[in-house]
C-alpha cells in the first residue's frame, strides 16, 4: 500500500508539472470568482489522473473482458471531456448526443442493468429489456450531468465520490469483482482529494466524465450483487445529490425563462461559497465550502448505509435530503 501511495503522489506531481510546462488543459481560476482562492493557472488533471490509475490497476489486478471494455469507454469519455475542457465550440446538445451514444454502447456491451428498484410500479416493468435499458440509461445520464453541475468548488464533487466509496466499504457487504480492491480505490480518491483541496489541480469535464462513469458502474454492480439483502433505493440515497442538482437546475431555469444549457452561478454549492466568503477570504473559502458540503452530505449517506435493507427508511431519508436542500437553497438565495 505504501508503494501505491508513493507512486500516486509522484504521478500527481509529474502530471501537474507536465501540464503546466506544455500548457495543456489549463484552467484560469482568476477569471472565475468561485475559484479565486488561487492566483495561478491550474491543470484540469482529473480525467487523465483517474483514467491512468484505473486502467493500470484494473489490468494488473483483474485482467478481464469487462475491465477492458470499461477502460475503452472510460478513454472515450475522457476524450469527450478533454474536448469540452479545451473550450472548443462544443454545444451542450452536441455534447449530450455524444454522451448518449457512448453510454448506450457501454450499457449494451457491459450488460449493465438494474435488477430491481424496490418501487412497485417500476419493478412491474423492470424485466422488460427495453424499459430496463432506458431506465438505466436515464439514471446514469442524469447522474453524469448532475455531477458536472456539482463540480464548481474544490473537493465538493470528489469528496462526495470519496464518501460514497467509504460508505460502501463500511457496509461490509460483498463487493463486485470489478476494477481493483476497494482499499486502493479509496486511496486513489483520497490522493486526488488532497491535491484538489489545496488547489493543485481540478477535475474538469474530463475528470467528471471518467469518475462518474466509474462510480455508476461500481454502484450498479454492487447493488445487483447484493440485491437479495440490499434495497435498490440505497443507490438513490448514494447518488441523490448530483441527480437532484441536475433535475432541480433544469426546472429552476425553465421557471425563470433561462436557457437550460447555459451555466449560471445559482447552484447550492455556489450560494454556500458566497455565504462563507462573507466571513473569510478567497484563500480558504473555496475549499472550506467544499468541506462543509462533504460533511453535510456524509450524514445522510452513512445513515442510509446503516438502513440498507429498509426501503421505507431509505425513501424517507431521500425525501428529507431533498427538503433540506430546498430549504437551504432558498434561504441562501434570499440572503445572497
Amino acid at each position: 500500500m505504501l508503494i501505491f501511495i508513493t507512486a500516486l503522489i509522484l504521478y500527481s506531481l509529474f502530471l501537474i508539472y507536465f501540464q503546466k510546462k506544455f500548457s495543456f488543459l489549463i484552467d484560469n481560476p482568476i477569471k472565475q470568482k468561485h475559484k479565486s482562492n488561487l492566483n495561478k493557472n491550474i491543470p484540469l488533471s482529473g480525467g487523465i489522473f483517474f483514467f491512468i490509475v484505473i486502467s493500470a490497476c484494473s489490468l494488473i489486478s483483474n485482467y478481464s473482458l469487462t475491465n477492458i471494455i470499461t477502460i475503452i469507454f472510460l478513454l472515450l469519455f475522457l476524450v469527450l471531456g478533454v474536448y469540452s475542457d479545451l473550450k472548443v465550440n462544443f454545444k451542450p446538445k452536441i455534447r449530450l448526443f455524444y454522451q448518449a451514444i457512448l453510454l448506450s454502447f457501454l450499457i449494451t456491451l457491459l450488460k449493465l442493468n438494474i435488477d430491481k428498484t424496490n418501487i412497485f410500479f417500476l419493478d412491474y416493468y423492470i424485466d422488460n429489456i427495453v424499459f430496463n435499458f432506458l431506465f438505466t440509461f436515464a439514471c446514469i445520464i442524469v447522474f453524469l450531468n448532475g455531477s458536472n453541475f456539482c463540480d464548481g468548488i474544490n473537493v465538493n464533487l470528489i469528496g462526495y465520490y470519496l464518501i460514497i466509496i467509504l460508505a460502501i466499504y463500511s457496509s461490509e457487504l460483498p463487493l463486485p469483482i470489478i476494477f481493483f480492491k476497494i482499499e486502493y480505490i479509496i486511496v486513489m480518491f483520497l490522493i486526488f482529494y488532497i491535491f484538489n483541496l489545496f488547489g493543485k489541480y481540478f477535475l474538469g469535464d474530463n475528470g467528471v466524465y471518467v469518475v462518474s462513469i466509474f462510480i455508476s458502474i461500481y454502484i450498479i454492480k454492487f447493488i445487483n450483487l447484493n440485491n437479495d439483502q440490499v434495497s435498490s433505493l440505497l443507490a438513490l440515497n448514494l447518488l441523490w445529490y448530483p441527480a437532484f442538482e441536475n433535475l432541480f437546475s433544469i426546472i429552476r431555469r425553465k421557471l425563470t425563462n433561462q436557457k437550460v444549457q447555459i451555466a449560471d452561478r445559482k447552484h447550492l454549492h455556489i450560494l454556500i461559497h458566497k455565504k462563507i466568503l462573507k466571513r473569510t477570504n478567497y484563500k480558504i473559502s473555496n475549499s472550506l465550502s467544499g468541506i462543509f458540503l462533504n460533511l453535510y452530505m456524509s450524514i445522510g449517506i452513512f445513515i442510509s448505509i446503516f438502513f440498507y435493507t429498509r426501503s421505507d427508511v431509505l425513501l424517507l431519508i431521500t425525501l428529507i435530503n431533498i427538503i433540506l436542500y430546498l430549504i437551504s437553497y432558498f434561504y441562501l438565495l434570499k440572503k445572497n
